[in-house]
């Protein structure tokens, strides 16, 4: 019973775990991508000419 519960919160705590992590790398990402210029300028094309 005690092991069962145990597997389930494990279970839960990787998978929080696993989303922060999957965030946080993207938020960075994207932060990352925001401070190239190059691409700030091609995403400034891409929506402007998609409108």
């Amino acid at each position: 019973m005690n092991s069962a519960f145990t597997k389930v919160s494990n279970l839960k705590v990787n998978r929080f775990s696993k989303i922060a992590i999957t965030l946080a790398s993207s938020t960075f990402f994207l932060y990352t991508l925001g401070q190239a210029p190059i691409l700030k300028n091609f995403l400034a094309g891409a929506f402007s000419c998609s409108g």
